[in-house]
């Protein structure tokens, strides 16, 4: 699927209107062609039909913008009665039957693009009486002779039927590749739908970082593998010293932008393959992986020394900020929980020892 996504991504679905556009030119140029050989061929009938079937197509271009479903059965019907008088004037052999075949794809793509009710059963009923239609023309050409019959009809009759073959196989094709092209745009849309409801329900709405909830449930899967693998991880969480001066001096606006511009310095500050999170409020939560206690104390300890050199500019202020880090390994504890909790207590020891600083 993702190759053709590739190939057609490109292509929009094709307007109700526009359908109906290349319907009636599609239509109006085969009964140009069919007038043609009519006339050549002297007879006089299928001439004068289709010279009022140009007519009728041609008029239905007023319909357009407001009446879809009538021209949808006008052109059915006017494809069912020609093919009918093809068949009484001049016989089978040339294929004109043919056409019913192509009446059932654009039955049931026309009707759902103009969104009638019911269109699936009155499509299906059209295909119905479709097949009926092409059994009755075998019927009627086994048991009366046509009204036109001379040699050179007989000599041209297998290349009309071979051109009769390759408007079916259009028609087939026009419309298998609009069913094509309009299934993977509705699979795109979907796709994309769905990955914007990922992001909101996955992602802080503000920051753009994973939020708490998918946050600890990939530290609970990593925890479980990390037990089987007998490795480690370990859990940076920080929190924003005195965030609440921040909010009462400048405006909770001005908080906000203090904690998307933290949360674009930490994406700078740590590995790609990483986990961070607004773990809620003004806290963060990193996840290191493959890292001991130790280790994660000196990243902890170079984001935090980094952090407090950050100027943060809001409006015509200059902000100065420092964070306390509480950092805890899996190798630690003993659960999962246990690790969230060592981490927090870590982080409230940092704030009662003065703020700044790494635990």
């Amino acid at each position: 699927m993702q190759e053709t996504n590739t190939e057609i991504k490109n292509i929009k679905t094709l307007s109700s209107t526009l359908k109906f556009k290349v319907f009636i030119i599609f239509c109006t140029i085969v009964h140009v062609m069919i007038a043609i050989f009519a006339f050549v061929n002297h007879i006089q009938p299928l001439l004068y039909f289709n010279i009022g079937s140009i007519s009728v197509y041609l008029l239905s271009t007023l319909l357009l913008n407001r009446h879809l479903l009538l021209i949808f059965y006008i052109g059915f019907t006017e494809i069912i009665m020609h093919s009918f008088i093809c068949i009484l004037l001049i016989g089978n052999r040339f294929g004109f039957a043919m056409y019913f075949i192509a009446l059932v794809p654009m039955s049931y793509h026309l009707l759902h693009a103009v969104q009638t009710k019911h269109y699936l059963l009155k499509a299906s009923l059209l295909a119905v009486i479709s097949f009926l239609l092409y059994s009755s023309c075998y019927l009627i050409s086994t048991k009366y002779e046509p009204v036109y019959q001379s040699d050179t009809l007989t000599e041209i009759a297998p290349y009309i039927y071979i051109v009769n073959m390759l408007i079916t196989f259009a028609a087939l094709t026009f419309f298998s590749i609009l069913f094509l092209i309009e299934t993977v745009d509705a699979y795109n849309s979907l796709y994309s739908k769905n990955q914007e409801l990922n992001t909101i329900a996955n992602t802080d709405p503000l920051t753009g970082l994973y939020n708490r909830r998918t946050m600890a449930e990939h530290v609970r899967k990593l925890y479980e593998d990390t037990q089987v693998s007998q490795t480690q991880f370990s859990l940076i969480i920080c929190d924003i010293d005195d965030f609440k001066l921040v909010n009462d001096t400048y405006g909770h606006e001005c908080g906000d932008e203090v904690l998307k511009a933290i949360s674009r310095q930490l994406s700078t500050l740590t590995r790609g393959h990483d986990f961070l999170c607004r773990w809620g409020g003004e806290e963060f939560l990193i996840l290191l992986q493959n890292i001991d206690v130790e280790m994660a104390r000196t990243i902890a300890e170079r984001i935090r020394g980094k952090l407090a050199d950050t100027d943060i500019f809001y409006q015509n202020e200059t902000i100065r900020i420092t964070m306390t880090f509480g950092v805890a390994s899996s190798g630690e504890v003993e659960s999962y929980d246990d690790l969230f909790k060592l981490a927090d207590h870590r982080l409230y020891q940092g704030k009662n020892s003065g703020k700044n600083v790494v635990i």
